[in-house]
C-alpha cells in the first residue's frame, strides 16, 4: 500500500498546501476490519502524472473515520462501514463497479483533521527529495 500526497499551491502565498492523502494499491484491504493510517510526514508527493488514468479511485466519506484514542497522529477508517458506503453507490452508479474494482482511496487532510481534532497540514509537509 503507497501512501502519498496531493499538494495545490496556496495562491497568496505559493506555499504547497496539502489536500488529499492518496492510499494506493487498495486489493489487499480486510474490509472486515478497520484501516490504521500513521501521519508519518514528510510524505511523498503525489503527481496525477504518476497515476494510472484508468484505476477508479473513492474519496472516501467523513463518516468512516475513526480516532485513535492511543495514538494521537494515527487515524483510522472503518472499511465495513466504507464497504457498505461503496455498495450503495455502486448500486445507483449508471456503470456497476465492486470493491474490487477500487484501487485508490483519496482521503481529504481537511477530514483527517476534524477526526483527529488537530491541525495536521504542518504535519504533513511536502519532501521535496522525492520530487520527480
Amino acid at each position: 500500500m503507497r501512501q502519498a500526497v496531493f499538494y495545490e499551491q496556496d495562491g497568496d502565498t505559493g506555499q504547497p498546501l496539502p489536500m488529499w492523502l492518496m492510499i494506493e494499491k487498495t486489493e489487499c484491504l480486510d474490509w472486515n476490519s478497520t484501516l490504521y493510517v500513521q501521519l508519518d510526514a514528510p510524505f511523498e508527493q503525489f503527481l496525477f502524472d504518476d497515476c494510472d488514468i484508468d484505476s477508479m479511485a473513492l474519496s472516501v466519506p467523513d463518516h468512516v473515520y475513526v480516532r485513535n484514542l492511543d495514538d494521537p497522529s494515527v487515524f483510522g477508517i472503518h472499511l465495513p462501514a466504507l464497504r457498505a458506503y461503496v455498495q450503495r453507490i455502486a448500486a445507483l452508479a449508471e456503470h456497476p463497479f465492486s470493491l474490487h474494482d477500487l484501487s485508490r482511496l483519496m482521503l481529504r487532510i481537511s477530514d483527517i483533521e476534524d477526526t483527529l481534532q488537530v491541525e495536521v497540514r504542518d504535519r504533513v509537509q511536502w519532501d521535496r527529495s522525492d520530487r520527480r
